[in-house]
Formats: C-alpha cells, structure tokens, sequence
C-alpha cells in the first residue's frame, strides 16, 4: 500500500470517526434539551418510592405471618397438652370402670384421630413455607375446627367421669 492509500484511509476513517461523534453529540443535546436525563432521575425515583413501598409491606406481611405462626403453634401445643390430659382422663375413666371398653376405644380413638389431624396440621404449617392470606384462613379454620372437636371430646369424658 503506497503512502497515499494510507493518508487516505487515515482521512476517511477519522472523517467517520468524527461524523460518529458529532451524530453522538447531537443525539446527546437533543435529549438533554428534550429533559431526557431528568425523566429518567425521576423515573428512577419513582421506581425507588414504589419498591421501598413494597418492600415496607412485605415486612409488614412477613411480620403479620410470623405472629400468626407463633400463636398458631401455640394453640396446637396447648391442644397436643390438653389431649395428652383427655387420654389420661380416658385411662382413668376406664380403670375405675366409668367407661365400658367399647366407649373407651370409640373415645381413645377419636383422640387418637384428633391428636393425629393436629400433628398433620403442625406439620403442614412448618413445612408449608410463606403463606397466603387464603392458605392462613384455611389453617385457622381447620385449628377451629380440631379445637371444636377436641372440646367436644372432654365434655363427653367429664359427663361420663360425672364431673
């Protein structure tokens, strides 16, 4: 390549380079005049504004649902103590001759199948992970509805026991 060839090259490629440049520049003034980088700040912030937003309610949701799993475990607890009373009442029921064997076994039974419904339930509720506001009704409804049953079952025994 002669050195007229390279002069050449060397012009046209800084003529592109310029020319790439200036297009860059004015691209740049029309979008500052235009206000491009304050709608992008403010864009920016408003997407800031909207994910500190959620973010503070989710916090307020986790909170919510960790108050309602503390209190959950502690009823399911506080009904696990209470059957573990019931059979010992059973038992008790059944020595002093209070409760035929086939009453004994239909009641130890339905303990039994209460005492397994809540064990299921504390199960399922530690290893269901996040919860939705409609799986929480559902376990509330379903901790109501084994503490119906649960009470059911002791009024039963203190009617047999006479007390």
């Amino acid at each position: 390549m002669n050195g007229r060839m390279k002069v050449a090259f060397l012009a046209g490629g800084l003529t592109l380079l310029l020319s790439g440049c200036v297009s860059t520049y004015m691209d740049q003034k029309a979008d500052l005049r235009a206000g491009g980088p304050q709608a992008r700040e403010a864009a920016a912030r408003q997407e800031y504004a909207s994910a500190k937003a959620q973010n503070t309610d989710l916090n307020d949701q986790l909170v919510s649902t960790r108050r309602d799993i503390d209190r959950n475990e502690r009823r399911i607890t506080a009904a696990q103590a209470q059957l573990s009373a019931v059979r010992q009442d059973l038992d008790r029921a059944r020595r002093s001759k209070k409760l035929s064997d086939a009453e004994y076994r239909r009641m130890r039974a339905e303990a039994d199948d209460i005492n397994r419904d809540i064990t299921e339930l504390d199960f399922k509720m530690k290893a269901g992970g996040p919860s939705t506001p409609a799986d929480a009704a559902e376990k509330e409804r379903q901790i109501q509805a084994l503490e119906r049953k649960k009470a059911e079952l002791e009024k039963a025994i203190q009617l047999t026991l006479g007390q």
